[in-house]
């Protein structure tokens, strides 16, 4: 078996499951892209181990060497990256910028998206910030302009009104975090803790604050805006303090993005994969090329 045209498959296997069932995914695309290729399924797990001889593609674990990429959603379904990273603020198209697109069928996918999100919900503004943290609240990392607890802090000097807080349901929280917030919390009731529904305050909120959460994506896409403290892949419209230092990147993200659905055709269906497109095996080569293989 020639290793140069074996591929190791370290993806989930709902993906697999799918595409035997005759649905067309991601993993269809793939096998279709590579019709003289070796396909191999390996245990998902497995991604984080050294590989196998030939290439491999993980699914959202980070690359080993450059025989191996990452799949990763490009956080809607049918859209997916294959990267040389699984760090979404590393993408090449973090440095790029929209070009041409055809505008009513960019409304269309826009529209699309914002129902999918707002579920019939009606856009208001409540006067308060909608901030969802992820994790690791007292670390600053690389990536990030602060640590998210100083990024609480930085946000109530900069907005004078309520900050509505969640926390990441896929998140473990120490007690150190959890009494980080409560001191904030006990020494400005600006700030609270709330279980509401993402969607809920999406629709109600004047604009998102977060470091990089996806739902700052969803929230502009519903026609909000959003400060981000951290870098991440869909940074273009969004008011950025790493870009833009805090003072602009406020007053840039309290106003909605003027083009969303421009900016959205661009992100999605010229620089991801569509893998129920016609031409997602092209589109699946494409990648694989950018990435250096003998796609």
């Amino acid at each position: 078996m020639a290793a140069e045209r074996v591929l190791n498959l370290y993806l989930p296997p709902h993906l697999r499951v799918d595409h035997s069932a005759g649905h067309r995914n991601i993993l269809s695309a793939v096998i279709d892209a590579l019709p003289d290729w070796t396909l191999i399924d390996r245990p998902e797990a497995e991604g984080a181990l050294p590989p196998h001889p030939g290439f491999a593609l993980t699914h959202m674990q980070e690359p080993l060497g450059p025989q191996t990429l990452c799949l990763r959603r490009s956080y809607f379904y049918p859209f997916w990256r294959i990267e040389p990273t699984n760090e979404r603020w590393g993408y090449a198209l973090v440095h790029a910028a929209p070009g041409k697109v055809p505008p009513q069928r960019a409304q269309n996918l826009r529209a699309r998206l914002a129902d999918r999100i707002l579920g019939g919900r009606a856009l208001t503004r409540g006067g308060f910030v909608f901030m969802p943290l992820q994790g690791r609240l007292l670390d600053h990392r690389s990536f990030q302009s602060m640590s998210p607890v100083a990024m609480i802090r930085a946000t109530l000097a900069q907005w004078p009104g309520p900050v509505l807080a969640t926390l990441h349901p896929g998140e473990t929280y120490s007690a150190a975090e959890r009494q980080a917030l409560a001191r904030i919390a006990g020494a400005e009731p600006r700030f609270s803790l709330v279980e509401t529904p993402a969607a809920d305050l999406i629709a109600a909120c004047d604009f998102v604050v977060t470091q990089n959460s996806s739902l700052a994506l969803h929230a502009m896409i519903a026609g909000k805006g959003a400060v981000l403290f951290a870098g991440i892949d869909f940074h273009h419209p969004a008011g950025s303090v790493p870009r833009h230092g805090l003072p602009r990147a406020f007053a840039i993200g309290q106003t909605p993005p003027a083009d969303m659905a421009a900016y959205l055709w661009w992100f999605l269906k010229q620089t991801a994969i569509d893998a129920q497109a016609e031409d997602a095996p092209d589109q699946v080569r494409a990648a694989l090329r950018r990435g250096g293989w003998p796609a």
